[in-house]
């Protein structure tokens, strides 16, 4: 199979010479290049090698993928999805509505999923009028689970070998989409992120994750920046006895003190977006909020007037996240401004006491609800403990629903969300994409649309 289901255009300038033709029309073969960490690179091959019914795409809505459409009853309760006819397994095999829904069962077994010919029904056992976009998470992706031998899926690229420090993907030639472009995929984990950006830069890998205070450097080396929508949220979490009720106008003054904006444009150079919100807006689905303080933040003069003790911070932040260091400074320069004195921690073991922690919290999920419980994952008992009245929402809660509770957890100002950031790669020079972004909206990699250029 394929990628070439439309013919070039039969009119073609004369004056075109053959070689610049030939240097942009896509070709089969090579073997992508890729660095970045263990933490991150298993994510990505398990969404290159199994797929989920239904995926998020480019623009951040729903695309079909083993299900090619979908339909549910008055309620939104009982779901009918309708599969993909001869989508081939890696093993060669032709995927069955069985086999769907033994993979979806393994993980949730309160479900009640009923094969069909050619479908598949699904009970969640509530109403669900948001249900495709659960099943878009990784979690829901169809693993089969054969007798003996290897797990088995249908994506794009199969798990060839998985070695320390390197993992090797080969293309699927039987893809229901067709076959990649490429040949391979190498992903190695152990280079540190300085020798990463390093080797992008000459050319010594094919794309690597940056940071957004890494963008100007590689666009001054012409590199692409292939972007995320956003799904990371730096937050501030105040810690006891600052969580407390007596320093209410202090987190409060703090909180309306951060210039967000100038965060996202100077520090993270533009690919940030200023937040007050713990969900990112093409998560949450609701318009940008505004807690409606009841309370003015403090004057100048005010926090001058305060005892030190509750007029000086410290903010802690991890010793090995530069980002979240650059956007604690500037923090701490908007306390200053403010009346405060604020210190940023940094330390690579136990350090001082510290009132501030500055969190980085990963928003995965595609559905406010999953999203908002993940990023109570990500905050942690500690912190949720000192909000008070912090109760996840229910797996396909509504959107009325997720916004009272994320009010709820920051109407107090114990919880400060600062900005949101997508995932950010630079994608060296022989790396081109026949249709679509080499990064999706998700932070999942589109690698079947890479192509590379010969020298």
């Amino acid at each position: 199979m394929t990628r070439f289901t439309r013919a070039f255009p039969a009119a073609v300038s004369v004056c075109l010479a053959a070689g610049v033709l030939h240097a942009a029309r896509p070709h089969y073969g090579g073997t992508l290049r890729i660095e970045t960490t263990n933490a991150g690179a298993m994510r990505h091959v398990n969404a290159l090698a199994y797929e989920t019914l239904v995926t998020i795409g480019p623009d951040g809505g729903l695309r079909p993928t083993l299900a090619t459409s979908w339909d549910a009853d008055a309620r939104a309760r009982r779901w009918t999805f309708r599969l993909r006819r001869g989508a081939t397994l890696h093993d060669g095999s032709t995927l069955q509505p069985a086999q769907v829904v033994a993979a979806l069962q393994a993980v949730h077994g309160d479900w009640q999923i009923a094969p069909q010919p050619d479908a598949i029904s699904i009970d969640p056992g509530r109403d669900a009028p948001d249900f495709p976009w659960e099943l878009a998470d990784a979690s829901n992706a169809i693993v089969i689970h054969p007798a003996a031998g290897a797990l088995v899926g249908s994506g794009p690229f199969r798990v060839e070998r998985v070695d320390a420090g390197l993992i090797t993907l080969r293309a699927h030639d039987d893809y229901w989409d067709s076959r990649p472009f490429l040949d391979a995929v190498e992903i190695r984990t152990t280079r540190a992120p300085a020798d990463q950006l390093a080797d992008v830069e000459t050319g010594r890998a094919d794309m690597v994750p940056i940071e957004p205070t890494d963008v100007r450097r590689m666009e001054q080396r012409q590199l692409r920046i292939e972007a995320s929508r956003p799904v990371e949220l730096f937050v501030l979490a105040f810690e006891a006895p600052f969580a407390g009720s007596a320093n209410d106008a202090v987190r409060r003054t703090l909180a309306a003190a951060i210039d967000r904006a100038a965060i996202a444009r100077v520090i993270l150079q533009g690919r940030a977006e200023p937040s007050d919100a713990l969900l990112p807006q093409w998560v949450s689905g609701y318009a940008p909020f505004v807690l409606g303080r009841v309370a003015e933040p403090l004057s100048r003069s005010a926090v001058a007037a305060l005892p030190a003790e509750r007029r000086t911070l410290a903010l802690r932040v991890a010793a090995s996240d530069p980002v979240a260091l650059a956007i604690g400074q500037r923090i701490a320069v908007n306390a200053r401004d403010a009346g405060f004195t604020m210190t940023v921690q940094a330390p690579s073991g136990l350090g001082p006491r510290f009132d501030i922690r500055m969190l980085r919290v990963p928003v995965r999920a595609a559905a406010p609800a999953e999203a908002l419980a993940d990023v109570m994952t990500g905050l942690g008992p500690r912190t949720l403990t000192l909000v008070g009245r912090a109760t996840p929402p229910d797996a396909g809660a509504s959107a009325d629903a997720v916004l009272r509770i994320e009010r709820a957890l920051l109407e107090r100002d114990v919880i400060v969300p600062v900005v949101h950031v997508p995932e950010l790669h630079a994608v060296g020079a022989r790396v081109h994409s026949w249709n679509g972004p080499a990064v999706l909206a998700t932070g999942a990699w589109n690698l079947a649309n890479i192509w590379l250029s010969t020298p």
